[in-house]
């Protein structure tokens, strides 16, 4: 066990490299109750989602979800979340476990009462499965008809006797559900679907798989590739920032994208294949010092160590990452090699319909 964001979180069950491979190969079972959830209604939600987030919830149909960042006037990040539109006016955000009340008190101020606005954080419970058999397993314990709920849609539903909100999104790079259920019924749940996919080899997962699982998949992670000093763009994130609309930050991130990016986010990987590059290591090229690392772990699916780092593209010539730098490593120069983002991209991806996480 370990403290996260104030929550007593599962670190590992029977170990993070066996978890990460689980979720890969068939399945994993994550406890995401942490995760903060707000819920807005009546005729003065959208507008508020339209005034507070990057992209366009205007976009989205009912039962359908998308990735969003809530930035600040000068465009940098105060956090990355997921909205899901429930009925026409009726929308469920999921933020980030150490951003809810940062969250909350920002919305509030932009809504000033208009919208129905409640944080039913503690109520909520998440439960996740992830990986290529989440869809057979989860078909066991529902009338549901899985296969026809798309990437990034959401669905009203029962399974094992529960009532929950079924999304196809995750933080993994795999497909599979997460459940959003009243907390009292999270145990119940938790196990039921545990004990569905033992033959299938599911394996309960704790936060070092789900951090390992999401680097590979190039996901940001908020307080590492993410803050207030970083806008969505730097992090690769142009695709979820609708512009001609009038969002908080609008004008900074129409500057930045017309001017450029200080900094770029790219990947790593350390040539002698065992030296980690951790958050705060240095990157160097040709002696200059031109780059910081945000997330550096052992990548299981690549037995071997993987890390995301912000380069200063002004020190770069082109703006263009070299394809070798350094990383100082307990002072110690590695050399290491710039890969594409994402590290991991899974097999046969089913279709994706208008927005989806990064």
């Amino acid at each position: 066990m370990t403290e996260f964001a104030g929550f007593e979180m599962p670190l590992s069950y029977a170990g993070i490299v066996k978890e990460h491979l689980a979720v890969r190969a068939s399945a994993g079972l994550f406890d995401l109750s942490h995760m903060g959830e707000f819920e807005l209604r009546g005729r003065h939600a959208l507008a508020l989602l339209e005034r507070a987030l990057t992209n366009s919830a205007a976009r989205l149909r009912e039962g359908h979800a998308q990735y969003t960042v809530l930035c600040t006037p000068e465009g940098g990040a105060i956090d990355d979340l997921i909205v899901y539109r429930l009925a026409a006016e009726r929308y469920l955000l999921c933020v980030n476990a150490s951003n809810i009340a940062a969250d909350r008190d920002w919305l509030a101020g932009l809504n000033d009462g208009r919208a129905d606005f409640d944080d039913v954080s503690e109520a909520t419970a998440l439960v996740a499965v992830q990986g290529p058999d989440s869809e057979s397993i989860l078909q066991t314990l529902t009338k549901t008809q899985l296969g026809a709920v798309a990437r990034f849609a959401v669905v009203a539903t029962e399974v094992a006797g529960v009532d929950c909100v079924a999304a196809r999104t995750g933080y993994t790079g795999e497909d599979g559900f997460e459940l959003f259920v009243a907390a009292e019924r999270a145990v119940s749940l938790f196990d039921a679907i545990l004990d569905a996919g033992r033959s299938a080899g599911i394996q309960p997962c704790g936060l070092g798989a789900r951090d390992t699982l999401r680097l590979e998949a190039g996901l940001p992670l908020y307080g590492h590739e993410l803050d207030r000093e970083t806008s969505p763009l730097a992090a690769g994130l142009k695709a979820f920032v609708k512009f001609n609309r009038d969002f908080v930050g609008a004008g900074a991130l129409a500057r930045e994208a017309a001017q450029g990016s200080k900094k770029r986010l790219i990947g790593i990987r350390s040539d002698d294949a065992r030296s980690i590059a951790r958050q705060g290591y240095k990157l160097f090229y040709e002696s200059e010092e031109i780059g910081e690392v945000t997330s550096g772990t052992f990548g299981p699916s690549f037995n071997r160590p993987l890390a995301m780092a912000y380069v200063n593209t002004v020190a770069l010539a082109a703006n263009r990452p070299p394809e070798k730098v350094e990383v100082e490593i307990r002072g110690h120069r590695v050399p290491a090699t710039v890969t594409p983002l994402p590290f991991y991209r899974r097999r046969n991806q089913i279709a994706q319909p208008q927005s989806t996480r990064p």
